[in-house]
């Protein structure tokens, strides 16, 4: 949990897992601001990691 992730690979807003049930995880945006922003479920084979990587 906590782990940020995309909807879609190639996808622009970053979601945080909140909590993981079975094969679903409720994803909430990062940013708390966000239009229309909130939790719900999404199916965890279907999510992609965000790239926290350096870049170098």
């Amino acid at each position: 949990m906590g782990d940020q992730v995309l909807l879609v690979a190639g996808g622009i807003s970053v979601f945080q897992v909140v909590e993981v049930e079975g094969d679903h995880a409720l994803v909430a945006p990062i940013q708390a601001d966000a239009p229309g922003g909130y939790s719900f479920p999404a199916r965890v084979a279907a999510l992609v990691p965000v790239d926290t990587g350096s870049g170098e």
